[in-house]
């Protein structure tokens, strides 16, 4: 569990590096995505985000050409069921290279609606609706982050 301090510095550190991409990458909504990295990496302390910098839990799939790592990880395919999984994640540098990576990710004509989400709450809904996410508290764990922290 991360303490206030690691909380703080973690959203300090990442929160400028996200809204940089955002708004070059022409997305209006940064503090969705500022606690996607928050909740996903459990503010940088997941072995997933704290070994290989991916701090939004990106899965390989099969376009991806860079380096990855084997890890368990749980998904909720059924309402309530967690189901236990080994799959490949992608692997980054450093803190810039992951946040740039999920970018990236999202570039496909599969997330293009993201762009013009309005809301936080807007973007989460979305972002799930196109199957980002398989948690049926993601929307509603995201938006308590971004009005917890502003």
């Amino acid at each position: 569990m991360a303490t206030q301090k690691q909380i703080n510095d973690f959203i300090k550190t990442i929160a400028p590096i996200i809204q940089e991409h955002a708004k070059k990458n022409g997305y209006k909504i940064a503090s969705a995505i500022i606690a996607q990295a928050c909740l996903e990496s459990a503010y940088g302390l997941s072995g997933l985000s704290a070994n290989y910098y991916n701090y939004f839990g990106l899965k390989c799939g099969s376009a991806w050409k860079g380096k990855s790592v084997n890890l368990s990880t749980k998904e909720e395919y059924t309402k309530g069921t967690l189901t236990n999984i080994k799959d490949n994640f992608r692997v980054f540098d450093n803190m810039a290279a992951g946040v740039a990576g999920y970018f990236d990710f999202i570039s496909t004509t599969r997330y293009k609606n993201l762009k013009t989400a309005k809301t936080p709450q807007e973007y989460l809904e979305r972002i799930k609706a196109d199957g980002y996410a398989t948690s049926s508290t993601y929307v509603a764990n995201n938006m308590e982050l971004v009005t917890k922290y502003n």
